[in-house]
């Protein structure tokens, strides 16, 4: 019951939420508290116009994402550990298990397999996401035998909680830790208060060197096109604000 709660109360304070809430608040002060009500609007359109700008948005991500850079090859360790997620599963009407872009995450484990990085694939997250996951590697070339699957982690903690003592029953001292690059930071920060020694693997990456060359030239037509919010960087932009809230969140309770 107090998980419902907190969900409830949660999707008040994500920022789209937080918008509409602003939005309804208006409509009820309006009339007799017209200047209380040109606040909400005007605090709600500089939470869209942030966040929702493409410009922002990039600069935003690259600041999380680029904490993590890829591996260099040739680069070993006794597991990879994958957090699953950017399936879908094989339900109808699908045909076969979908990826999303998050899924990048399963062909990066699978090319590192191969380039035997590692002789063994940790597949943590929920149920659904590991079935799926463990699908759509069979279907890249991976062994089942090289595969195992810890499918009880509903988050990203409890992604390293529960994988720490499947990794300490395989004898495993070091892993290539793969995630988006986007939560990578939390990711390992978790895996290492668990005494892992994790060497992070980030794949999905949002914001490329093109992409940041483009922006820093600072070519006009580019940002002149750029100046209204779209709903592609409010979700990157909340994403990442969210990667550094529940960062800030894990460090001070690490702390205490």
């Amino acid at each position: 019951m107090s998980g419902l709660l907190i969900a409830f109360i949660k999707q008040f304070f994500l920022p789209l939420g937080f918008v509409a809430l602003l939005l309804f608040l208006t409509l009820l002060l309006i009339n007799n508290h017209p200047k209380t009500a040109t606040w909400f609007v005007l605090i709600a359109l500089v939470i869209v116009a942030v966040l929702g700008n493409p410009i922002f948005s990039t600069f935003f991500t690259r600041s999380m994402e680029w904490r993590h850079m890829p591996i260099p090859p040739g680069t070993k360790a006794d597991a990879i550990v994958v957090l699953a997620q950017g399936t879908l599963s094989a339900e109808t009407p699908r045909q076969r298990v979908e990826v999303q872009d998050q899924a990048d995450r399963l062909l990066y484990a699978a090319t590192l397999y191969q380039q035997q990085a590692a002789p063994l694939i940790i597949i943590s997250g929920d149920y659904s996401q590991t079935a799926s996951a463990h699908t759509l590697l069979l279907e890249l070339g991976v062994p089942a035998e090289a595969m195992l699957l810890q499918s009880e982690a509903s988050n990203i903690r409890a992604d390293a909680e529960l994988t720490a003592p499947v990794l300490a029953l395989q004898n495993v001292e070091h892993i290539l830790l793969i995630t988006s690059a986007i939560q990578m930071d939390r990711a390992y920060f978790l895996f290492r208060q668990l005494n892992v020694e994790v060497t992070p693997a980030p794949a999905d990456y949002h914001v490329s060197l093109q992409d940041w060359e483009t922006l820093t030239e600072w070519n006009w037509r580019s940002i002149i096109t750029k100046l209204m919010p779209t709903s592609e960087a409010f979700d990157q932009s909340v994403a990442v604000l969210w990667e550094y809230v529940g960062l800030t969140f894990y460090r001070i309770k690490a702390i205490f």
